[in-house]
């Protein structure tokens, strides 16, 4: 498995990242043609991430540097596959690697901030959801004169921006819903149902305004008074709470479409859906591909039609290189932006060996 990844630069371009100019306009020309071939219904083909194993193609740092790591919560399996993937590729560059949890709090996030200036961090990669707070740690780490890289939610106006495709990652998980709807219902659909973290702010609801363009793409007569927008908080129990009052209100729907903000969300509409004895009226699509979607997958479970790869156990081999770079003085990109594509049951085999045979 290889993840690719592109890069938006500010006033300079990195060479570390391995993926040059002609590399870069070629995934963008990609992601073009995958969307013009998601007009119809047919099965998508979307592009196979790759990525370059960092431990064998990037140089250990010369010199010793310590990067200071704030986890959003090490609770999620995702964060658990970034802490691993990091602490992998620094064991093998040459850095040192300091390790804090945010614990979805964004005062301890602020208290984390102000750790790892104490610990001599000479870069900072920060992951925490609550874009209010992110103003403040910036001030902590610029009046350290500390470069920062934010994981998936915008840090302004110090950091630079590692993580989803919003937009396109929506997109897939959309397209991929109303070609099922399409499958098994005939493309009738009551109601398309988006599972939000607010909290997160504009980039990260990218994704869900992706997810119903990606329905409306396949499903044009599904129009926008038949989306339903609640804040599942981005976990299990809360999306399974104001999914479960969706549910009481949609009594009559047996058509209903789910795409949540991750797969914590995603399995907590499943959960109380099948609390309501009600999994034949749903199709779910989950963002990230974690574990917990992968064993819904694994189960094969109709409900849960799949969700779309973001590989954080291969974070590290960008964000470890980009801290070097960083901790050089090189002119960073303003942004990094991953590939994505969809994992279900035809191709979970293929990008996670053994997961279903366990």
């Amino acid at each position: 498995m290889r993840l690719s990844i592109r890069s938006r630069h500010g006033h300079g371009t990195r060479a570390r990242l391995g993926v040059g100019v002609a590399m870069i306009a070629a995934l963008l020309l990609g992601n073009v043609a995958i969307a013009v071939a998601a007009q119809d219904a047919t099965p998508l083909a979307e592009a196979t991430p790759t990525v370059p194993d960092a431990c064998q193609t990037e140089t250990p740092a010369e010199e010793r540097i310590t990067v200071g790591y704030a986890g959003l919560s090490g609770e999620f399996p995702f964060v658990q596959d970034v802490n691993n993937g990091l602490q992998r590729v620094a064991d093998c560059l040459n850095v040192e690697l300091i390790i804090l949890d945010n614990e979805y709090d964004p005062q301890v996030a602020l208290t984390n901030a102000n750790t790892l200036v104490t610990r001599g961090a000479d870069v900072a990669i920060e992951f925490q959801t609550d874009v209010g707070v992110a103003p403040a740690i910036c001030n902590i780490f610029d009046a350290a004169s500390i470069p920062v890289v934010a994981i998936d939610i915008p840090h302004d106006p110090c950091a630079v921006f590692f993580g989803a495709d919003n937009l396109e990652a929506g997109k897939i998980g959309g397209r991929n819903l109303g070609r099922m709807a399409q499958e098994r219902w005939g493309g009738d659909v009551d109601a398309l149902v988006l599972l939000e973290l607010p909290q997160s702010g504009e980039l990260p609801q990218q994704r869900m305004e992706g997810a119903a363009l990606g329905v409306q793409e396949i499903l044009p007569d599904l129009t926008d008074d038949m989306i339903i927008r609640v804040d599942g908080k981005g976990n299990l129990d809360d999306s399974r709470t104001v999914f479960q009052d969706v549910l009481t209100r949609l009594t009559d729907a047996d058509h209903i479409l789910v795409s949540a903000i991750n797969d914590p969300s995603a399995v907590g509409a499943l959960r109380a859906a099948e609390a309501a004895n009600r999994t034949d009226d749903i199709m779910i699509a989950g963002q990230n591909a974690t574990i917990e979607a992968r064993t819904e997958i694994c189960r094969d479970n109709p409900a849960f039609i799949g969700s779309v790869a973001y590989f954080p156990d291969r974070y590290g081999d960008y964000l470890v290189p980009l801290a070097i770079d960083l901790a050089a003085g090189t002119t960073p990109p303003e942004q990094v932006l991953i590939d994505h594509l969809w994992i279900d049951g035809t191709n979970i085999e293929e990008y996670y060996p053994g997961e279903c045979s366990g």
